[in-house]
């Protein structure tokens, strides 16, 4: 099996950026920095009637510090670079956006405990569907009805997580205390991936996640997700459903999204790796939005860590009584990006 396909089995201890990070600083003690980069320009009509042109970029700093043979302290710090060109000068558009910001202990064997902004454990199941340059993940869109700070169940302020890996068993547990602004009662998470060795059949990780979250006011949220990837040559194949909750305090009602979503990749050789998608996602009694879309990308490799991404999605939802969810939900888009990463 080709390393790109084994590494995606790796557990999600680090960010994808940590994980690709550069060693600038390696001590003889271990201790080491890593930095990490991405800028990228995309070209697109996603939530437009005209073409447009945005800049993405990201920037991250960590490493870890030796205190003996099986514990270091850890620690990461990774911000959205927003372009501040032009126009964009001044207007809001030319701040740094806090990804991950946490600090922590890594014990070896005996797992790792990090405090703050972290990637947390769930990331295990939504990364099955989170596989696109040009797609937005919907799971899980509504806990920041009850966490303003949170970032679907990716990543929330004030978050104390605990992740150990057993042989073929990752495991994930995490009690989120939110800061001043979180306004958080009680809220956790967990998150559970078995790996099974096919032999020449592949490999197979179901993963479970739940999470649940009260704010001060008795608003109440809760997710639950359950998926699996195949791996088997140059071909991973991914499938999950979720459902997350909104209940109101003082109302019957929930808000309630039913989702599934079916990812495969493909790497044709070693300079083109091929994608496609479907996602379905239905609320009921809340803003009805209704997501229909599939999803087609090509990505050329310029280098091991620059490339040229192609997509295009057909959708064929319904806005409801919302927005829409990147962009029109009934509108096609196209996209067209490069990302260099450092």
């Amino acid at each position: 099996m080709k390393k790109t396909v084994l590494a995606a089995l790796l557990p999600a201890m680090l960010v994808a950026g940590a994980a690709q990070a550069a060693t600038v600083y390696q001590g003889e003690d271990g201790s080491n920095v890593d930095v990490y980069g991405r800028l990228g320009f995309n070209i697109s009509d996603k939530g437009s009637e005209d073409t447009q042109g945005n800049f993405d970029g990201r920037f991250g700093l960590g490493g870890s510090q030796t205190v003996n043979d099986k514990v270091s302290v850890i620690g990461w710090a990774e911000y959205q670079v927003n372009a501040a060109e032009g126009a964009n000068a001044g207007k809001g558009n030319d701040s740094l956006t806090a990804r991950y910001v946490w600090a922590g202990i890594d014990a070896s064997e005996y797992g790792k405990i990090t405090g703050g902004r972290v990637a947390s454990g769930l990331i295990m199941l939504t990364d099955i569907a989170d596989v696109f340059a040009a797609s937005d993940v919907a799971i899980a869109r509504q806990v920041g009805d009850v966490d303003s700070t949170a970032t679907q169940v990716f990543r929330q302020d004030g978050t104390l997580q605990y992740q150990n890996s057993f042989d073929a068993l990752d495991v994930s547990v995490a009690y989120i205390l939110g800061n001043g602004s979180s306004d958080l009662d009680a809220a956790y998470n967990t998150a559970l991936r078995y790996t099974f060795d096919l032999g020449n059949a592949g490999k197979l990780a179901p993963v479970v996640a739940y999470q649940y979250n009260k704010g001060n006011d008795g608003d109440k949220y809760t997710f639950w997700g359950a998926g699996t990837r195949y791996y088997v040559g140059d071909l991973m194949l991914g499938a999950m459903y979720s459902e997350d909750e909104v209940k109101r305090d003082g109302s019957s009602a929930k808000s309630t999204d039913e989702v599934y979503e079916l990812t495969a990749v493909y790497d044709l050789n070693a300079d083109w790796v091929l994608r496609a998608g479907y996602r379905s996602l239905d609320n009921k009694d809340g803003d009805n939005l209704e997501l229909k879309d599939t999803t087609f990308e090509a990505q050329y490799k310029l280098t091991d860590r620059s490339s040229i991404f192609t997509s295009y999605v057909f959708r064929d939802g319904d806005n409801g009584q919302s927005q829409g969810f990147a962009g029109d939900a009934s509108e096609d888009f196209y996209h067209l990006g490069l990302r260099y990463e450092f």
